[in-house]
């Protein structure tokens, strides 16, 4: 896959990159996009269901409850290699390994 610049895969606004976040009891590295989906980061690359239910957890606004009672119906969700340094999605690190970036949102 061929280095992008990082952009929302939903609506294609280019993002900035992901910076720490603390909401409600939440501690994670992320972003929000215009279009209202997430996007949390894991920079080992290591721990994709960790982020996937903080990125779930962080679009219900921190309601874990509300999160864990999804259907996969209710939301769509993609995942990205991501190097932290150059902020570009895919392709290979300009330095260090790369990470992995997790894009939630709800549907209407």
């Amino acid at each position: 896959m061929r280095a992008r610049p990082l952009q929302c895969p939903f609506c294609d606004n280019f993002l900035r990159r992901p910076v720490d976040i603390s909401f409600r009891s939440m501690e994670l590295t992320g972003g929000i996009c215009t279009c209202g989906s997430v996007y949390v980061l894991d920079r080992t690359g290591h721990n994709l269901g960790e982020i996937f239910m903080e990125a779930l957890t962080f679009v219900c606004r921190g309601d874990i409850d509300r999160a864990l009672a999804l259907d996969p119906g209710d939301y769509d969700s993609i995942d990205y290699d991501y190097d932290h340094h150059s902020n570009m999605t895919g392709g290979r690190p300009k330095s260090g390994k790369l990470g992995k970036l997790v894009f939630v949102r709800l549907k209407d």
